[in-house]
């Protein structure tokens, strides 16, 4: 305490003892006090009356004491800890041309599934397919008994060889009657016989004709042959089994190259694509020109990529919903008919836009920011409103300035308006195609330390 506040206090501890003395000690109308007599009397007065007095005196010395701790609390407070400037990593943000993508789930399906059926009836002697194995068209899947097939096709040849050789006797006895006829030799009821054999036996040869037609027709189903290309399935019917003709399926085969892609897409998604077509920005699906990329569960980005060659032509009222289909080369047979895959559609034309990795980015409640550091070094919060993911890297929509330098690397250690000792660095290096859980981990880490650091710093 300054020694002129003491003296103050004691000076008022003296004037507050000398008013309440012991009632004997009373003072007279006119007299007056003097700092100086009130000094003089605390020293002086031995008497009983003053002796009287020695509760009130504890008294006030518990108030000089209270007074001088108070004076104490306005001390100045103690020089508050500086730390040290943080090791970040910092790059300018990327600019490029992006296009924005809607992204929607669906399934693949075969462009040609076919069941394979018997077409005659009989016993299976033969299976020399491999179940999954890969099939051309004709090659052979079972074999039927043909032994009963065999016989009926050379009997229907046999007649057809019979009828063939009465054609030629009609014929010849056609032409030996014609020229009876010309002499008037034979009635002419015997030259109608004669013609009349004659085309019936034409007649007889087109139809035994068409029984070995048919009969070749049979014993050539008993060879099941594959009637695509593609993907044989399991067999489901084994050696020595009956099968009926035109009822028993025998195994599956579906195409494999190209695939299709089933998927449904909103109705605001598929306004938004047509006004962009009408505009022009975007191409036609019925061109079959539209580009769709396609990306399998376990897979990273979307590798695959096709094209939009059929949209149905009434939305679903259930659902509200479009059905899309897109076709994929699919050489090696990779996607497979009743995959779940993810579809991302183009939802704009491409444009300019700056990008930064999501490990830079925090959030503070509903807000994503990022920390930009000054000539200085020293690091300012950014609020930045961001897009979708492109090559890796977020797009930031506003906020943000080309010539921004942005802490990638290190944000949990940074506080708001302070030093931090940047080190060049890259956005590639930290980009990433997937959200993962440590990213978001990361930001909500880097949240709860922005909220901390503004809240030390009021």
């Amino acid at each position: 305490m300054p020694p002129s506040a003491l003296r103050f206090w004691k000076i008022e501890i003296l004037k507050m003892k000398r008013i309440s003395v012991c009632s004997e000690h009373t003072l007279s109308p006119g007299s007056t006090l003097r700092n100086r007599d009130l000094a003089s009397d605390i020293d002086t007065d031995t008497s009983p009356r003053s002796r009287c007095s020695w509760p009130s005196r504890w008294f006030w010395l518990v108030l000089a004491t209270s007074a001088l701790s108070l004076a104490g609390c306005h001390q100045p407070p103690p020089a508050t800890t500086a730390f040290p400037p943080a090791n970040v990593t910092v790059s300018k943000p990327v600019q490029k041309e992006v296009v924005n993508w809607n992204e929607f789930t669906g399934r693949t399906a075969a462009i040609n599934l076919v069941n394979v059926t018997a077409r005659v009836s009989g016993y299976i002697v033969g299976i020399p397919f491999k179940e999954g194995d890969i099939v051309h068209k004709g090659d052979l899947l079972y074999q039927i008994d043909p032994r009963p097939y065999q016989d009926a096709y050379d009997q229907a040849l046999g007649q057809l060889k019979q009828a063939q050789a009465n054609q030629q006797l009609q014929d010849v006895t056609f032409e030996r009657q014609e020229r009876l006829r010309q002499t008037n030799v034979i009635a002419k009821e015997d030259y109608d016989t004669a013609l009349s054999n004659k085309n019936q036996a034409a007649a007889q040869v087109v139809a035994t004709q068409a029984a070995v037609n048919a009969a070749g027709l049979n014993l050539e189903f008993t060879r099941v042959t594959s009637p695509i290309d593609g993907r044989v399935g399991r067999q489901l019917v084994n050696i020595g089994n009956l099968v009926q003709a035109d009822s028993t399926q025998l195994t599956t085969v579906v195409s494999v190259d190209p695939i299709y892609a089933y998927f449904s897409m909103d109705e605001l998604s598929a306004l938004t694509y047509q006004r962009l077509v009408r505009d022009g920005k975007l191409p036609s699906t019925r061109d079959g020109k539209a580009p769709v990329y396609l990306q399998l569960q376990d897979e990273t980005g979307f590798p695959h990529e096709g094209t939009i060659d059929f949209s149905d032509n009434t939305f679903d009222t259930s659902t509200g919903t479009l059905l899309i289909r897109a076709t994929f080369p699919n050489p090696d047979g990779f996607l497979t008919p009743g995959n779940f895959v993810r579809v991302r559609v183009a939802s704009s034309p491409k444009y300019q836009a700056l990008l930064v990795a999501d490990r830079a980015i925090g959030s503070d409640q509903d807000q994503s920011f990022v920390y930009v550091i000054d000539p200085k070094n020293i690091a300012q919060v950014r609020h930045i409103t961001i897009g979708q993911l492109a090559d890796g890297l977020r797009v930031v929509k506003s906020g943000l300035q080309p010539g921004d330098v942005v802490i990638i690397n290190g944000i949990l250690k940074v506080r708001p308006n302070s030093p931090v000792k940047p080190q060049p660095g890259t956005m590639e290096q930290f980009s990433s195609n997937d959200i993962s859980l440590n990213l978001k981990g990361s930001q909500a880490n880097a949240s709860a330390s922005h909220s901390n650091a503004n809240n030390t710093t009021h």
